[in-house]
Formats: C-alpha cells, sequence, structure tokens
C-alpha cells in the first residue's frame, strides 16, 4: 500500500484540533494521579479499576463485581451519547477525540519534526541510506517508542496505583502480568499509530462501516460544494466559466487518510476538517468566499445551492430519541446510585449436624455469615434475628463478645469483607416440624439502613430420630 505523507496546516480546525488534544492527552496522562483518601485498605486513586481486590472506584463511588451493571448502564449512556453527536455532528469523535486519531496526529508531528516537511519526508524516503537518513529514521523511532510506552504506561496506570507502578517500573519490580500488558500496549501502539494509521480507520475499525446507519440528511459532514467548484480550473484549460475549485490537491494533501473529499462523502472520512483549512487558505489569496469546502449536511447544501437562508437543524426524531434514551438510563443509574446498599448480607447454614443440643437443654443452629461494608469509611452496625422471638445469638469473634446476646454491635473496617460464625441458640420444639424460617438483619447505626437475609432454624427434632408412628401420627 501506498505510504500517505499529510502535509501540515495552519487554520482554525488545525487549532481545534491541537488544543482537544492537549486536552485529551493531559487527561488520560494526569488523571491517575488525581488522589481521594479512603479509609482501610481501598485504593487511593480517585479513578482506578482496582483489579486484585475487584473494584472499580471512580471517586466516592465503589462499584463492586456484583454492581457490574452500573459500568454497563454508564457505556449505554455513552454509547447513545456517542450515536447523539454522530447524528448531529457526523464523525467529530474520529476527528478529533479518537485515541487513535490523536496519537497517530502526535507521531506525525514527531515525523515532521526530524525528517522535515511532506516534500522532505518523500525525498528521505527516496534516498538510499546515508548516515543523515539513518540518524532523523533513528530518533523519529526512538521517540515513536517512547511516546508508545508512555502511553502503555498511562494505561496500566489505571489498574495499577500510579506512584507504585513508577516505583516498580523504575526498579524492575512488576510482576509478569503488568511487564506482559506493558510489552503488549507499547508495541501495538508503535505498530499502529507509527505504520498502520489509516490502515486502522478503514479496515479494522468497524465506526465507518455502519455510520451510514447513523447519519442522515441533517447531519454535518465535510462536504465539498461542487456547485461552487465545478468545472475546475486546470492547467491549459479552454474553459470560460469555471468554478472556484482550482485543482491545487492542498486538500488532499494534508488529509492524514489520503483521500479527495472532491469524490464525495467516503468511508473513510473522519471529519478532522483539515482540508477546510487548506482551501480556505487558498480561496484568500484568490480573494473568493470562504467554505468551497465545510462542515455542511446534505439539506443545507440544497438550499445553499439555491440561495436560500440555511440553519442546521438540531431537533429531529432521530435526536430526540438518542436524547430520551440517555436520560432515561442517567434517571435509572442515579436513581440507583442513590438508593446502593452500604452492606452486603449473606448467610449459609453449617455444614454437618443440623442443630446442636448444649448442656441446658437449648439448641443451637450454626451459620457461616458474610458482610461486607461497601462505605469508605467504618460503621459501627448491628446483626440481629427476626422471626425467632427467643433467639439469641453470639459470634466466635472475640471483639463480638462471647456470651448470647439479642443483638451483636461491632464496628466494621471501611471497604472489608468479613467472614465469621454466628451461633444461634433457642428452646427446644417437640413437634415435628421444627423447621423455623427466620431472618438475619444487618443495620447501619449511623444512617439506620438495613440488609437482609433468609435462613432455616432448627429447633427440634430431626427427622433421622422419627419413627414411623412418629410420622403417622
Amino acid at each position: 500500500m501506498v505510504k500517505i505523507y499529510p502535509q501540515s496546516v495552519v487554520g482554525r480546525y488545525r487549532t481545534i484540533k491541537n488544543r482537544a488534544s492537549i486536552v485529551l492527552l493531559l487527561f488520560y496522562f494526569l488523571t491517575p494521579w488525581l488522589r481521594w483518601h479512603r479509609d482501610g485498605n481501598a485504593p487511593t486513586q480517585a479513578i482506578m479499576i482496582d483489579l486484585p481486590t475487584r473494584r472499580a472506584c471512580f471517586f466516592n463511588i465503589e462499584i463492586w463485581p456484583e454492581e457490574i451493571f452500573y459500568i454497563t448502564t454508564i457505556l449505554i449512556i455513552a454509547a447513545f451519547g456517542f450515536f447523539l453527536f454522530t447524528s448531529i455532528l457526523g464523525r467529530i469523535w474520529c476527528g478529533y477525540t479518537c485515541p487513535h486519531t490523536v496519537f497517530v496526529d502526535l507521531f506525525i508531528k514527531v515525523e515532521a519534526f526530524f525528517q522535515g516537511s511532506r516534500n522532505s519526508r518523500i525525498a528521505l524516503d527516496k534516498m538510499p541510506m546515508n548516515s543523515s537518513k539513518l540518524v532523523k529514521k533513528l530518533l523519529t523511532h526512538l521517540t515513536w517508542g517512547g511516546l508508545s510506552l508512555l502511553f502503555a504506561s498511562g494505561w496500566i496506570c489505571y489498574f495499577y496505583d500510579a506512584p507504585s507502578f513508577c516505583h516498580d517500573l523504575f526498579l524492575g519490580q512488576l510482576g509478569t502480568a503488568s511487564r506482559s500488558w506493558l510489552f503488549g500496549l507499547t508495541l501495538a501502539t508503535y505498530i499502529l499509530a507509527g505504520f498502520m494509521r489509516e490502515k486502522v480507520c478503514t479496515y479494522i475499525c468497524p465506526y465507518g462501516r455502519f455510520q451510514s446507519a447513523m447519519l442522515d440528511n441533517d447531519s454535518l459532514i465535510v462536504t465539498y460544494h461542487s456547485w461552487r467548484g465545478e468545472p475546475r480550473l486546470q492547467k491549459n484549460t479552454k474553459l470560460k466559466n469555471f468554478g472556484d475549485c482550482v485543482d491545487c490537491y492542498r486538500c488532499v494533501a494534508v488529509c492524514p487518510m489520503g483521500i479527495d473529499i472532491r469524490d464525495g462523502l467516503q468511508m473513510q472520512c473522519i471529519g478532522c476538517g483539515l482540508c477546510i483549512d487548506a482551501c480556505d487558505a487558498v480561496m484568500s489569496k484568490l480573494n473568493q468566499p470562504l467554505g468551497l469546502i465545510s462542515y455542511s449536511s446534505i439539506n443545507l447544501t440544497e438550499k445553499l445551492k439555491k440561495g436560500l437562508k440555511a440553519q442546521v437543524k438540531l431537533i429531529r426524531p432521530k435526536t430526540v430519541l438518542y436524547a430520551l434514551l440517555i436520560l432515561i438510563a442517567a434517571t435509572i443509574i442515579l436513581k440507583n446510585l442513590l438508593d446502593k446498599s452500604i452492606f452486603v448480607l449473606s448467610v449459609e447454614r453449617e455444614r454437618g449436624p443440623l442443630f446442636t443440643t448444649l448442656p441446658d437443654g437449648d439448641i443451637r443452629n450454626t451459620y457461616n455469615v458474610y458482610i461486607a461494608n461497601k462505605a469508605l469509611k467504618v460503621k459501627d452496625i448491628c446483626l440481629e434475628t427476626r422471626g425467632v422471638t427467643d433467639a439469641l445469638i453470639k459470634s466466635n469473634m472475640m471483639h463480638m463478645g462471647n456470651t448470647y446476646q439479642k443483638k451483636l454491635c461491632f464496628p466494621i473496617e471501611a471497604d472489608s469483607e468479613n467472614r465469621f460464625k454466628v451461633f444461634v441458640k433457642t428452646k427446644p420444639d417437640t413437634s415435628v416440624d421444627s423447621e423455623k424460617k427466620f431472618t438475619f438483619i444487618v443495620r447501619d447505626i449511623e444512617s439506620d439502613k438495613t440488609e437482609a437475609a433468609d435462613s432455616i432454624l432448627i429447633s427440634g427434632k430431626s427427622l433421622q430420630f422419627y419413627t414411623a408412628k412418629d410420622l403417622l401420627e
């Protein structure tokens, strides 16, 4: 395949693209360094997916494995937001904010810095290898490698505490998994942004192929106004009435995808607007009206062609539908976050004897209890039972007391999981049906919020002691 050498350009959309890239790169690399205080063993990084503890941390919000639907809903909101902006502004994501686009643009700037302008780069690649070419190529690829390593490190810092990662990286103490991810991401970035560039957008990324499902006649796309530009003024032309296009090919030279926008809307077009800047610069020198190439929609272009005043139509059925879906999904996740449970309570009967008869004749049942505190601070809680009036409980944990009580009150560490045994003592029940359903309740003393788990208590004879006569009676 033919290598594309994009020419540098100065203009409004180039400036927007530069500023957007700076903001996105700063956000990407600096976000893992934001700190957020959390008690207990929780990470102090503001935004982080903590794989060892299976947590997703976002400032004051922690998402546990059983709450994965939060992330799913956020992704749904992001998808509908993506569809909404695409239906209005076309492929603005691809042109300005896509990570691949941002890093390809950065790699091209590095290439231009060491190897010169577009014509210089073309000439350099055509000349035989010499010391000057070797130095320029070597510096280019070393810088690409450094940027690739930097990108890979930034990505890993969202899963690995940033200061700890840098410390372990420089001391060579990274684990096998971290080293593998670091190498893989560095290599992928180096290859994709350095060599494949437009091929990723054309052959790998699916978005260009299904964009037609999201675009309509009112979506803004990079448009060449052929009604103004044709017929083109070419060398040795004999036409007297020609259009504004002088066939300078500047729009093609600056395009990072290497396409000719004058051929109409194409799948490869990422909507970056650099061809607009190039064309406007030429039109300005020729004292012609700007906007021969511009962001426009099919309907807008038709009105401009007829000389009518036209405006971008933002409110239409598709955009209203996307906005409503975003609102519904956002409402659902907000309601769930406001009602988010502080605790997780799980109770399982101890395997073994159905019950134990104590020396005083009372019956004891044993349970394995799991309590997780999702809050970011220590909580004082009480554990009690409901459904059995004479039930008394105690635990095998000494800090909860060593006597039977109606309820156990104790502190639970922030962001912690706790497993312990609970013994429930009741008076014996001589009836055949001695199984009783009851409920464990954990209550936060401060907020009075509760979490419940059902279980079964056996307070009498087990079936193995029943005779056939007992069962018939």
